[in-house]
């Protein structure tokens, strides 16, 4: 069993990195083989999408290493902070330049039909705001990764978790978050 764990934080320091390290803790304990591509530290960077006809995409060596890591995979992890009410812009390049059409899905009658079925996802995002707040105002981070992104593609949602209040969690509570991220990770099989 291959996971594949894609963080997007800029500081080598984030938090973000620590629930993936712990991810990784935790499906190594199964057996299973587990990589994490850390966006901001790829030898390489994508460039930002770009083509003049979507079906005739442009060679691209990384989008092509890229899709043969997701096809490889049976569990895709996703850990990011939240920032202006999504993810990161350098996530947000990646699923773009990645999960493509005739890769990720196709529409069929003008419906989406996803390319990736047979393989689990979860998400985890840490946020310095009260969960309450982006109720209140409506952002709609967690549908947008559920229906739009993960559900397109096929993949089955294992799970959406979010952090909150980041900076005002006790070392206890961040600590305690880790270990579920972990037993997250020993229920994969």
């Amino acid at each position: 069993m291959k996971t594949l764990i894609i963080t997007a934080h800029p500081s080598s320091l984030g938090f973000t990195h620590k629930i993936a390290e712990a991810y990784k803790a935790g499906a190594q304990s199964l057996g299973c083989e587990v990589e994490i591509l850390d966006l901001y530290k790829e030898p390489a960077k994508q460039a930002n999408l770009f083509f003049e006809n979507i079906k005739e995409p442009s060679v691209d060596v990384l989008r092509d290493m890229y899709q043969k890591k997701i096809l490889e995979a049976n569990n895709i992890i996703f850990v990011h902070p939240l920032w202006w009410g999504g993810v990161p812009a350098i996530m947000k390049n990646f699923i773009d330049c990645n999960f493509t059409p005739r890769f990720a899905y196709r529409y069929i009658n003008g419906r989406p039909v996803g390319l990736l079925k047979g393989r689990t996802a979860s998400v985890y995002i840490t946020c310095d705001g009260s969960m309450w707040i982006y109720r209140v105002l409506g952002v709609p981070f967690k549908i947008t990764w559920r229906f739009i992104i993960l559900g397109v593609c096929g993949l089955k949602v294992k799970k959406i978790s979010v952090l909150d209040k980041k900076l005002k969690r006790t070392e206890v509570e961040l600590n305690s978050f880790l270990d579920k991220v972990k037993r997250d990770a020993e229920k994969l099989k």
